[in-house]
């Protein structure tokens, strides 16, 4: 019999109650394999349906991040095979909030900015790199640094000191759909640090035969 708990690795983030699907707790879950970090969503409830819910949040990972396929119809990848553990989480929890009677958009390397009135856009300098523009806008620079901040925090990415444009990830590889979802939650970054800080504080979601 193949252990259903078997290679879960880590679990880094959670959704402890799934408002789409029957109040679940919901996992991801990170190891490293030979071909890079594989993220696996798990649930250890047993509702009929819960396949396809968690399918769904698959799917919309690949779409909202750019993730691939690992094997497993419940686990996925970056295509350079990256951690990216920051960004993977709000991935998660952003695909575990899209309304299963619609599916995901990908994400746009754009943004209308409410505080600053500024088109921002992201545009992939290649290697991995990116960098926020306004058009001709003027005096645009710092809310782009601030923007830009925002993005690394919520990607773990490296800002780049002699810009306050751009930032990169450390891997090397460009990844336009996660920037483009992360570029839309940049200017509310402290409420959405926050929102993650909460998950973590709810708990390990552990195997039933773990539990006391």
């Amino acid at each position: 019999m193949v252990d259903p708990f078997a290679d879960l690795g880590t679990r880094i983030e959670l959704v402890s109650t799934d408002k789409y699907f029957r109040d679940v707790s919901i996992g991801l879950y990170a190891r490293e394999a030979e071909d890079g970090w594989c993220f696996r969503i798990r649930s250890f409830a047993s509702y009929d349906g819960l396949a396809e819910r968690i399918g769904f949040i698959v799917d919309a990972m690949r779409t909202l991040g750019g993730m691939e396929l690992a094997g497993a119809a419940d686990t996925v990848l970056f295509p350079c095979g990256g951690e990216h553990l920051v960004a993977v989480r709000r991935l998660f929890l952003q695909a575990c909030k899209e309304k299963p009677d619609a599916a995901p958009e990908s994400p746009v390397l754009s943004l209308w900015d409410k505080k600053s009135e500024l088109n921002v856009s992201a545009a992939a300098k290649g290697q991995g790199a990116y960098e926020l523009s306004a058009g001709a806008a003027e005096g645009a620079e710092r809310r782009l640094t601030a923007l830009r901040n925002a993005v690394v925090k919520l990607a773990d990415a490296q800002a780049d000191e002699d810009n306050g444009r751009r930032l990169s990830f450390d891997c090397g590889h460009d990844h336009d759909a996660m920037v483009g979802m992360l570029l839309q939650t940049a200017p509310n970054v402290r409420s959405v640090m926050r929102e993650q800080e909460m998950n973590a504080a709810k708990g390990v979601l552990a195997a039933p035969g773990a539990r006391e």
